[in-house]
């Protein structure tokens, strides 16, 4: 069934009428509004206290947050979080389906509020084609229970509005602000403290990284922290840096106007020449011809994915 104006008119009625305090025990949440609005055409530029999580379900337009101006299609969710100013614009409408919510209560050392609190660290929480995603097809899921004419069990409603939560919590997090979360190797598994190194690296891009800061972030020596990436990644810390720093740069060429200049600056080089250098010796490819190559094609993001992981396989 279509997420037509009317259903997504009378699931937001419902939702902000009955489902605005969410309980369980591992986290309980306050929902300040939920949304599904048909041409929708933009707003001004603003920011709130809380998460904002959206899903452009039609449509195409722009999202600019903190500068930084992102493409809107059909599939894209994004997150806008506390803070940040930020602003939705459309010359033909969208059909976007939004929720805004925070945490109030959890256990600080629980893995939801700490999910949470790395999502604030993430610079770009921006996911191109979620179509077809756990928790894009758990909201349409939601908006279409929510728009029924009778609603016999409600704990059905609340139940499926926290697992939405929780699954949007988990899948930005795991996504971190790059196209996609790179496959692990086939050897299988992957420690912690190699999760949380990854984690630290990816929201500290832009950065002088070092082995020592890394470590000391992860409580580990150096040593420790160089032998478990070696073995459980094949690369050195050096490599694992400049692969992470040229799929940043790559997902912002393909989904942002930033200038190349901000582009390297936001992957971690202080200079375009080096930062094309370095893109070049791992992709291939020059910045330019990969923007081009990327916008002209109108390329998906898992094709560029198995693009950047294919060519970063090599290093």
């Amino acid at each position: 069934m279509q997420l037509t104006p009317q259903i997504c008119q009378k699931s937001s009625m419902y939702l902000n009428q009955h489902v605005t305090k969410l309980h369980a025990d591992s986290a309980s949440f306050y929902v300040h509004y939920w949304g599904g609005k048909p041409q929708h055409h933009g707003n001004v530029m603003h920011s709130h206290p809380f998460f904002e999580i959206c899903y452009v379900a039609e449509g195409e337009g722009h999202y600019t947050n903190k500068g930084v101006t992102y493409s809107l299609q059909r599939g894209t969710l994004y997150c806008s979080k506390p803070g940040g100013m930020h602003q939705l614009q459309s010359e033909t409408g969208m059909l976007v389906l939004f929720v805004a919510f925070e945490i109030i209560e959890a256990d600080p050392r629980g893995e939801v509020f700490q999910l949470l609190d790395k999502l604030t660290n993430y610079h770009h929480l921006f996911i191109p084609d979620a179509e077809q995603t756990p928790p894009v097809l758990l909201w349409k899921s939601l908006v279409l229970q929510a728009a029924e004419r009778l609603i016999p069990f409600p704990q059905l409603i609340f139940g499926l509005s926290h697992a939405l939560l929780l699954s949007l919590i988990s899948f930005f997090s795991q996504h971190s602000g790059i196209i996609t979360t790179s496959p692990e190797p086939e050897t299988g598994f992957i420690s912690s403290p190699v999760k949380n190194a990854k984690a630290y690296i990816v929201a500290h891009l832009s950065d002088k990284l070092t082995l020592k800061e890394v470590g000391q972030a992860i409580h580990l020596s150096e040593r420790q922290l160089s032998r478990l990436l070696s073995a459980e990644l094949g690369q050195s810390f050096p490599s694992l840096v400049r692969s992470e720093r040229i799929k940043r740069a790559a997902y912002l060429l393909a989904f942002t106007d930033m200038t190349l200049l901000d582009v390297a600056q936001a992957s971690g080089y202080e200079t375009v020449h080096y930062f094309s250098k370095v893109f070049v010796e791992v992709l291939g490819i020059t910045p330019g011809k990969f923007r081009k190559r990327v916008v002209g094609n109108k390329l998906e993001a898992a094709t560029i994915h198995q693009y950047l992981w294919l060519t970063n396989g090599r290093n």
